[in-house]
């Protein structure tokens, strides 16, 4: 905490202020240091987001997708081995690859449950038994109740439910879930924007967001760092920075309100009625 203070004159008056706020520490040991009960949450879970959960706007029992929130006891062990033997799914992904089980779920409890504008979602799927299958992963962040938008993050298949068109079947459900009005059939957020990022290079996650009908709004350069070992944008630093860590430029995508009810809402249900859509052209 800063204890310095500063002096400000005006209109023949003085007044002393200083700056008392603190950065959250990131250091890796320092977030595997919270207590266990803290790691894997209490029971009930809290998932403690900011807008309603809708589970009818976020599952079709016809094929047999879901989503659900993302519980540490249920999901954290299966989804820390995927990401630890497939590294190279998560490059273009804000997730850092942990070295710990201990060292993921501190990052989900201080990037996600802590934080009341992120939501984590796992993506559940149907087997020929009728049994509910963790096969996924998908983010909501820079959540906005005021403005009434959200934007889609880290999102993630696993290896065996990959196939034609299939990433489009969770994107579709979240998209329902914050586009559709509470007064749809199928009740929804009645968000007015939902925003989807893709790094410069990551042509198959630009690819899906035009296939869901998301418009190109704009190019943001050092968008964010990334964690050590991503590419990046492949720039180099400049002398000083405070960082030292690469930085990413992001693509950014649009799917509003009018467009949900102009075409994105016919996109989503073609894609519930596994219509394949003609590859989008970058």
């Amino acid at each position: 905490m800063s204890t310095t203070k500063f002096r400000t004159d005006a209109h023949g008056k003085q007044s002393t202020w200083c700056n008392s706020y603190t950065t959250q520490p990131q250091d890796v040991e320092l977030n595997c240091a919270l207590p266990l009960d803290e790691l894997y949450g209490s029971e009930p879970y809290d998932i403690n987001f900011c807008f309603p959960y809708l589970p009818a706007a976020l599952c079709d029992e016809k094929l047999g997708v879901k989503l659900v929130p993302f519980i540490p006891r249920l999901h954290a062990e299966t989804f820390f081995r995927f990401a630890v033997q497939h590294p190279e799914d998560f490059q273009y992904t804000r997730f850092p690859i942990p070295r710990s089980l201990e060292e993921m779920l501190a990052w989900f409890e201080r990037t996600c449950r802590r934080n009341t504008f992120n939501s984590a979602f796992a993506v559940l799927f149907r087997d020929d038994n009728g049994i509910w299958i963790f096969g996924g992963f998908l983010m909501l962040v820079a959540c906005n109740p005021e403005s009434l938008s959200a934007d889609i993050a880290t999102g993630i298949l696993f290896h065996n439910f990959r196939g034609r068109s299939r990433a489009r079947e969770p994107c579709s459900l979240i998209l329902r879930y914050c586009l559709n009005t509470p007064s749809d059939e199928v009740a929804g957020l009645g968000l007015r924007r939902v925003g989807w990022h893709a790094e410069a290079h990551n042509y198959p996650s630009q690819s899906l967001a035009l296939s869901l009908g998301f418009r190109l709004e704009s190019m943001r350069r050092w968008s964010r760092t990334v964690p050590p070992g991503r590419r990046g944008n492949g720039k180099r630093l400049r002398k000083g920075d405070p960082v030292h860590s690469a930085g990413a430029d992001e693509v950014y995508y649009t799917l509003c309100w009018d467009d949900w009810d102009a075409f994105g809402r016919n996109i989503a249900k073609g894609v519930f009625a596994k219509e394949f859509p003609v590859k989008a052209k970058l």
